[in-house]
């Protein structure tokens, strides 16, 4: 059961990264992220799969982000990376809904934080082994996109210790690992469905008929 926070990574992916290299050596960082770069998805992101996702009036497409959830059963604070997957409990499919934004220079609140941007799938007890299957998203029945852990920056374990060298994971708190920066985008109307070996599959529908 999600009790604590929720807490999602970007730019933990490897080919993002490379594209980005340029960027990186302009103001005001002149350099590449040396830490883990977080934000928040607030609880009213929640959703269960199989459900319908209002998108505000004039809000014609969303970026649908595949990953997968961590569900922490104790807590994780400088835990080292040999170590770190022992604080897992659960892991699940999750679909991060965000408005398309290109800059990751501001907190982007409105943008990743609307009602319903987080359908979630079952829990399933956690295995490592099910951090290496891919994951497939398919929009109304054809398959648009699929990735895995392999483009991850930081894997699974590297990244729950070096984010628990400056901050507690806490048990209850859920940690998305990272998303693919090519995700796919989907408007009212379209039927999302999200698959990987192992784990229950996820699925929403995006409408559309609520003014901002």
């Amino acid at each position: 059961m999600i009790a604590g926070n929720i807490y999602g990574v970007v730019l933990n992916d490897r080919p993002q990264l490379a594209q980005m290299a340029g960027d990186f050596a302009m103001p005001p960082y002149r350099k590449p992220p040396q830490a883990p770069v977080l934000y928040i998805k607030t609880r009213n992101c929640l959703a269960s799969g199989g459900g319908d996702i209002a998108l505000d009036t004039g809000l014609v497409q969303v970026e649908v982000a595949a990953t997968l959830g961590l569900l922490f059963g104790r807590a994780a604070t400088q835990i080292s990376r040999e170590n770190a997957l022992d604080c897992v409990s659960g892991i699940c499919l999750a679909l991060d809904v965000s408005e398309p934004e290109a800059s990751y220079y501001r907190p982007a609140v409105r943008q990743r934080c609307r009602d319903g941007f987080l359908p979630l799938g079952n829990f399933s007890a956690f295995d490592p082994k099910r951090l290496g299957a891919s994951i497939g998203t398919s929009i109304n029945g054809a398959a648009v996109h699929a990735w895995s852990r392999e483009r991850l920056a930081r894997g699974a374990a590297a990244l729950i210790a070096d984010i628990s060298s400056f901050m507690t994971l806490a048990a209850g708190d859920l940690l998305l690992i990272g998303l693919p920066h090519d995700a796919p985008r989907a408007g009212p109307g379209d039927r999302v469905d999200v698959t990987c070996d192992g784990l229950s599959p996820l699925a929403i529908r995006f409408k559309s008929g609520r003014a901002e």
